[in-house]
This record gives C-alpha cells, structure tokens and sequence, in this order.
C-alpha cells in the first residue's frame, strides 16, 4: 500500500517526485502514462498525474434531438464527451489503476480554482473517496514541494472547489442552453448555423459592440465639425 499523490500535469509529476524522493525517484508508465515512485520519510509515495480536466458536463439520459433547456447534468469522463477528448482516457484508466492500490490520497494540482476541481474529480470519480489532503505550493522548487507535503491540509479547499463547480455549472446552464436557443432560432427563419453565447462571451461582445458605436459616434461628430 501507498500514498497517491495526484498532479495536474506529466511534468508536475515528474517535478514532486523529484523534490521528495530520498534517492532517486522510479520512473514506470502504465500504456504511455508516466508515474513515479519515491521514499520520503520512510514512507512510499506514487505520484501519478492527470492532463488538465479528465471529466466535463454532460447532459444525463441524453435523448435524441436538440433541445433546451438542459438542466440535468452530471460530471462525465471527457473522452466519453467528445473525441477530441480521447487522449484523456489512458490518464483515466492509469489513475484508476493506481488508486486500487493506494491507502491515502493527496491532490497536488495547482492551487487555484481550477486545479481543485480537477483534484476533486479524480478523488470522487477515480478514487470512489470523497476527501483527501491537499498540498499547497506556488511554485515547482524542491524547497516549496517538501513544504507543501509536510505541511498539507487534511482536507480539500472547499471553497475553491465549490466555487469552481458553479462556475463549471454556470457555464454549462447559460452557455449550452442559449447557444441552443440561437442555433435553433436561425434554423426556423430558414437557415443553418451553430451560434454561440456565454457567460463570459455574451457580455464581452455587448461590450466591443457598444464601443464600436460610440466611436462611430464620435467620427461622425468629428467630421460633421469639419464639414
């Protein structure tokens, strides 16, 4: 049995096991994926690593058509999602061959909002727990990861992660929903076309065009002067 150490990155991986390994860390890979053993403190640690977000939102009980509003939805692994996605499915498989084995669990993702939803993830969904400890750092040195290891919180950031999950779900109820909206809007008066909005999309473009009509308004009050 071991510790679990779960990183964001391959290269954050590599990067931690190097800082707490006592000797040389082990390098071994599951079908291409790359994890790591160390010793640290007498203790055995495998750090294994995830590429970015392995699960995203999907609609549950997916029916036929296109339709909206969707508001019931779930955390789906991202290679069941979309193809692009299916690069992540070995990362998935790897993860879940080492939790079997593993008696504890430390996410080490980065430490801001995204990395703790990545964390919590892979803890729920990979692990089947639904807590684990969390190391802190800023930066990758050997001194900032022995420090965030030895000094890590018994429990996810909670409020980061909770924070990241409305975002995730905001993203998904406001998006999703209007750009469906859009897109069906223009089908009807006889067209075909994927529009887009976003919670983040929508109001920036209101911004620029707004903009763009007060500088409109502005050259033409400067050449009316001119006239």
């Amino acid at each position: 049995m071991y510790e679990l150490i779960i990183t964001e990155k391959p290269n954050a991986s590599k990067r931690i096991a190097e800082a707490l390994a006592e000797g040389k860390a082990i390098k071994e890979n599951i079908r291409g994926v790359p994890y790591y053993k160390v010793t640290h403190k007498g203790k055995d640690l495998v750090i294994g690593c995830a590429v970015g977000h392995l699960f995203g939102l999907a609609e549950k009980n997916k029916k036929p058509g296109f339709k909206y509003p969707i508001f019931d939805i779930e955390w789906t692994p991202s290679f069941e999602i979309s193809k692009q996605a299916d690069f992540s499915k070995k990362y998935y498989n790897a993860l879940k061959k080492l939790a079997k084995d593993a008696d504890s669990f430390t996410v080490a993702c980065d430490y801001d909002v995204e990395g703790e939803v990545i964390g919590l993830n892979v803890v729920r969904f990979i692990c089947n727990r639904n807590e684990a400890r969390r190391m802190k750092f800023s930066t990758l040195t050997k001194p900032d990861i022995i420090k965030a290891y030895d000094n890590a919180q018994s429990h996810l950031d909670w409020g980061q992660a909770e924070a990241g999950e409305t975002r995730h779900f905001l993203d998904y109820f406001y998006g999703i929903n209007l750009s469906r909206a859009l897109t069906s809007a223009i089908k009807t008066a006889g067209m075909f076309k994927i529009l887009s909005a976003g919670r983040v999309q929508a109001p920036a473009l209101k911004i620029v065009v707004d903009r763009e009509k007060e500088i409109g308004i502005q050259a033409s009050a400067v050449l009316a002067d001119r006239a």
